[in-house]
């Protein structure tokens, strides 16, 4: 199994209500490169995000940080109902709210279990709902961006207050690797070199990530580089040097590798 990228957001956010029935093999792992806000509304669904699996109750707050690889595991017989927004990372750098996401993964807390709060956040969602459905309306989209940014506020403010997050069950060996190919993710992170930080064999190390995950290790790895490649580059950063800055050695590689990810070349997006 690999995992790919799946989903591209064109304006500052899309909010979408689904209801469905879902087979945990109908979708695979896969990353985004915008932010993802999930509130779950019901049926019978876990998430797992970064090698982290949560069981969900009505309520609970998903939070997929950009390039955070992940997939749901719903229920087959069971409606799985949520409301998703997607968020450009433009956007929120733009408010400054982005750090609900920042937080999540500093604290490897994907999942909120709001209690009193979920009735807030469901009231931010329907409020955000009916002002989508007014596109017509005096300053709907003014008043569409206000209530987006409501809902990131209130949402942060609660999960400053510490909420608890359900446990997630996960490899150890694979979070390690995942916590050490984040912190490290320029460096020498190739499988040998981590086999041998972590005393295990090589072929062991990759059976139990790709098991664990659904993807390879050097899958994963190229896919975070990318990711930091084109942020640089949007910065203004030049293609050549992003490409070395983010862990490429070869030039020729990288760019046919940025192109198969993001459908455009370095020098072009």
């Amino acid at each position: 199994m690999s995992y790919t990228q799946r989903g591209y957001l064109t304006s500052a956010f899309r909010l979408f209500r689904l209801e469905d029935t879902v087979s945990v093999s109908e979708i695979d792992y896969h990353f985004h490169d915008f932010h993802k806000l999930l509130f779950f509304r019901g049926g019978t669904a876990s998430y797992c995000i970064e090698g982290r699996h949560y069981p969900l109750e009505p309520g609970d707050v998903v939070l997929v940080p950009k390039g955070c690889v992940h997939r749901p595991e719903a229920g087959v017989s069971v409606p799985y109902s949520r409301d998703v927004l997607y968020l450009s990372a433009s956007f929120l750098q733009e408010g400054g709210l982005e750090h609900c996401f920042a937080l999540a993964a500093e604290r490897k807390q994907y999942v909120l279990r709001l209690a009193d709060g979920a009735g807030l956040i469901e009231s931010a969602f329907l409020e955000l709902e009916q002002a989508q459905q007014e596109p017509d309306a005096f300053a709907a989209e003014l008043l569409q961006r206000i209530n987006v940014q409501r809902l990131l506020i209130l949402l942060t403010r609660l999960q400053q207050q510490e909420v608890p997050s359900p446990a997630a069950t996960f490899d150890s060996l694979t979070a390690r690797l995942l916590q050490t190919i984040n912190d490290n993710l320029t460096g020498d992170i190739r499988a040998d070199a981590l086999a041998a930080q972590f005393y295990v064999s090589k072929y062991h190390l990759m059976r139990r990530f790709r098991q664990e995950t659904g993807y390879s290790i050097h899958q994963y790895i190229s896919s975070k580089r990318l990711l930091f490649a084109r942020e640089m580059i949007s910065a203004g950063v030049s293609p050549t040097d992003a490409c070395f800055r983010c862990g490429f050695r070869d030039y020729s590689a990288f760019a046919r590798a940025y192109r198969k990810q993001f459908a455009v070349s370095p020098r072009g997006g």
